[in-house]
């Protein structure tokens, strides 16, 4: 993979290994680029696991021989997995992707109701991975 940016927030120069800063920046510039960054982080299995099943979808095979050698096998499976079983309607921005991963296996009406439970009570992903094993194994 390339090492040019593609993307730059005023003087900061994002890379696939780090960040690069032209100048001095005033502490109100960094904001911006440190928010982006984190938003990035809390998206990128989203992406990742969208991608990968969409172009799975499309391309089969071929597709996923593209994919070898970029992540861990075993992670591209659990990014795919919990995309494929979590619909975008019932994810939530505030919660972690390892907070979306804990409820997958539950249909989507019980996703939406857990999801929508641990953001109000602002539980951790575990505590969201226990209530939802004790809900699984209730049924």
């Amino acid at each position: 993979m390339s090492q040019r940016p593609n993307i730059s927030v005023g003087p900061f120069h994002f890379f696939s290994t780090g960040i690069r800063i032209s100048g001095r920046p005033q502490l109100d510039d960094w904001q911006g680029p440190l928010q982006f960054a984190i938003w990035c982080q809390r998206a990128g299995p989203w992406w990742i696991g969208d991608l990968i099943n969409a172009g799975e979808d499309g391309f089969g095979e071929a597709f996923s021989q593209m994919c070898e050698g970029l992540v861990s096998t075993e992670m591209l499976s659990r990014y795919a997995s919990v995309a494929r079983r979590v619909p975008f309607e019932n994810r939530r921005p505030n919660l972690s992707w390892s907070a979306h991963a804990a409820v997958a296996r539950l249909d989507s009406k019980q996703q939406r109701q857990m999801l929508a439970k641990a953001d109000r009570e602002g539980w951790t992903s575990e505590e969201l991975r226990v209530k939802a094993r004790e809900l699984k194994s209730r049924q």
